[in-house]
């Protein structure tokens, strides 16, 4: 199993990743990241509806990876 089919596991299992595992996540999904300038990252997509705002953190928070399922699902 790939690391990335890994990542993808924990998220759908509500386990805790950080940071740098979503931005390697949404990168490899076709992802585009900007900061504003804040400790903010916004990830966007052309074609996907919505931007996912991520705080730079060693664990994100529920919520957060709760995005990222929903990111995984319309991917799928």
């Amino acid at each position: 199993m790939s690391k990335f089919e890994k990542l993808k596991l924990k998220i759908k299992n509500g386990q805790d990743i950080s940071f740098d595992e979503a931005e390697s996540l949404l990168l490899k999904l076709g992802f585009k990241v900007r900061s504003p300038g804040s400790s903010h990252f916004i990830f966007w997509k052309e074609g996907y509806e919505k931007n996912i705002s991520l705080k730079k953190r060693s664990k994100l928070l529920p919520y957060q990876i709760r995005m990222l399922e929903e990111v995984l699902k319309n991917h799928e």
